[in-house]
């Protein structure tokens, strides 16, 4: 265990050392304690602002002279038997914009003020980066280790960020891809079988009869009692066609009876029957018409 005036010195010498190289992220709380802000190298930042931009976008610029996105105060508290023990070492989350570090929980808080009670950083990750810093101090017993722990944390930062950032960014893939695929099973359909299409057809047809009842409905309740009498005898009367089919009259019952017109059974005739009886006529006629010229030739030459 070192003498105080070896412990006093090996401090005083390291603390000159932190104080040129870290200006203005150095803060001396005491003679024994120390506090060193943290943040992750320049060239992750980008990426850390571009988290939870929507595909497509660009991320948002940050201010001139803006802080950076992550900020951890790294404090160390020497013991007695420093260097030859590590120190009391703690990380607080001073900044989290983007929440890379992990959602804080009621035990998490700012970073106390000395003399303050100090509640443990619950988010997995600082529990990570504090364990991975123990593990160096152990390593570097023996030796001034302030400045190797504060340059190993920015590292271990560095790595953690884009780490997560790639895990982000794979959920955030994932996602987008679950959200086009449902999208496109919506248009992809059922394929169409003969089974499925009479199952379609019937219930369809079904679906129409039910509607054309409804309108019907709906049709006859505007009429008078007459209105719908007669039109309840118009719809039972066949069609053309069906009376075509079944070889019947296309006049009417009522009108026949008046007109006496003759029945033709329509289903003794072909069409090439009619079709040879319409060429017959045409010939009858033009013989006729043939025979009435004849005669009117004859009957010029008698005259003179």
């Amino acid at each position: 265990m070192p003498t105080k005036e070896e412990h006093d010195e090996v401090l005083a010498e390291e603390l000159e050392v932190l104080e040129s190289i870290y200006v203005d992220e150095l803060h001396k709380v005491s003679a024994e304690e120390l506090r060193i802000r943290i943040e992750p190298e320049e060239d992750v930042i980008p990426s850390i602002y571009s988290v939870g931009v929507p595909l497509g976008e660009t991320a948002p610029e940050p201010e001139e002279d803006a802080p950076a996105p992550v900020e951890l105060s790294l404090r160390i508290r020497y013991t007695d038997d420093y260097p030859d023990q590590p120190p009391d070492v703690r990380i607080f989350v001073v900044r989290d914009v983007k929440g890379i570090l992990g959602e804080a929980t009621e035990e998490d808080q700012a970073v106390p003020e000395p003399g303050e009670d100090e509640d443990e950083e619950t988010r997995e990750s600082i529990t990570k980066l504090t364990a991975d810093l123990l593990e160096v101090a152990q390593e570097s017993l023996g030796m001034a280790m302030v400045f190797t722990l504060a340059s190993h944390l920015r590292e271990s930062l560095t790595t953690y960020i884009q780490t997560r950032i790639e895990q982000l960014e794979a959920e955030d893939s994932a996602r987008r891809e679950a959200e086009l695929e449902a999208e496109a099973e919506k248009f992809r359909g059922t394929a169409v079988t003969t089974e499925r299409f009479a199952e379609w057809r019937k219930a369809f047809e079904a679906e129409m009869k039910a509607k054309a009842a409804k309108e019907e409905e709906a049709k006859m309740a505007k009429m008078s009692p007459k209105e719908r009498e007669e039109y309840k005898k118009s719809k039972n009367k066949p069609t053309g066609r069906q009376l075509f089919e079944r070889g019947g009259s296309f006049v009417d019952d009522d009108d026949k009876a008046e007109d006496d017109a003759q029945e033709v059974d329509w289903a003794l005739y072909t069409r090439e029957q009619r079709e040879r009886e319409r060429i017959e006529e045409e010939q009858r006629r033009e013989l006729e018409e043939q025979a009435h010229r004849l005669a009117l030739a004859d009957d010029d030459d008698d005259d003179e």
